[in-house]
């Protein structure tokens, strides 16, 4: 699957918009009747536990893949729940932007703030931003998804090898990420 795709803004600009968007979410409705009739019972439980803000953005990652790969169930599935390991904390807009900024300027610092912090600890929330890919992935296969679905939520913010046999659909779901 060969998957195009236009230049996008830089992670800063696209974190701004995310963040603009977070700040509006709590006004805003958000119809997840595509989630509704893509997903199971069980995992649609999964979806609606993520904020606002992340359904909207899932079913924006999930209509750019939509549009691209409609036969990729698997694709789709992990599309809708990739950020769902958001859910294990309640994540404030300047705590996203924060990530974004130290991942690009200074890593190190990142990676001590985001190191396991026991839930009181004023650092959890960015424990949870650095391990949602992982904890979306374990609460998913509890959800009854594939593995592959697994699998792409677990890898969507890593750094495959091309040669991996997931690698075209794990780059649109970073590519759809990254667009919406």
């Amino acid at each position: 699957m060969r998957i195009s795709s236009k230049p996008r803004p830089s992670p800063i600009i696209q974190r701004l918009r995310r963040g603009i968007e977070g700040l509006l979410a709590p006004w805003r409705q958000v119809d997840d009747a595509p989630a509704a009739a893509f997903l199971t019972p069980v995992a649609l439980a999964l979806f609606r536990r993520m904020s606002v803000a992340d359904r909207a953005h899932s079913l924006r990652v999930y209509a750019w893949l939509q549009a691209r790969a409609p036969r990729q169930h698997d694709l789709l599935a992990a599309g809708l729940l990739h950020d769902c390991g958001k859910a294990a904390a309640r994540l404030a807009v300047w705590q996203r932007t924060l990530k974004v900024l130290l991942l690009k300027l200074a890593p190190g610092l990142w990676r001590r703030l985001s190191a396991p912090a026991a839930p009181d600890s004023w650092r959890y929330p960015f424990y949870i931003l650095a391990e949602h890919a992982r904890i979306g992935a374990e609460w998913a296969e509890a959800a009854g998804c594939s593995e592959l679905t697994c699998w792409l939520i677990a890898k969507h913010e890593s750094d495959i090898p091309r040669d991996h046999p997931h690698y075209e659909l794990q780059r649109a779901l970073q590519m759809a990420d990254a667009s919406s």
